[in-house]
């Protein structure tokens, strides 16, 4: 079964202090109306998928950006089972990618069904 979700997100600012409270991070996030969020984190360069449902055991293989297909890893948070890392060889060029993208696309493996997202940046 094949379910598209095609959605306008805006790149937003986030900032969080870190646990000693010195310093200040800021993250990157696009958000949708189906309550799905990509945060991008610099610091350890990687995507982190949030998506409030009740399959937690997901999976994601690739991406693509503007159409370029990108092999990637997923590995779910443990404490925070809505959220997913997303991860990829060459960090650097993924990142730079990510932030001039027009349009991010991935396939959401929940066992046997596979969800497509789309984020499309105005």
């Amino acid at each position: 079964m094949m379910i598209s979700q095609g959605v306008y997100a805006n790149w937003n600012e986030e900032r969080d202090l870190t646990t000693n409270g010195k310093d200040e991070l800021v993250y990157y996030f696009k958000k949708n109306d189906q309550g799905q969020k990509l945060v991008l984190d610099k610091y350890l360069k990687r995507l982190i998928f949030i998506r409030s449902d009740r399959f937690y055991k997901r999976s994601i293989r690739q991406i693509k950006i503007d159409g370029a297909v990108i092999e990637v890893t997923s590995d779910p948070f443990s404490h925070y089972p809505e959220q997913t890392a997303i991860v990829f060889d060459n960090k650097d060029e993924v990142l730079k990618k990510l932030f001039l993208a027009k349009k991010v696309e991935f396939n959401v493996l929940y066992g046997r069904e596979e969800i497509t997202s789309v984020f499309l940046i105005k």
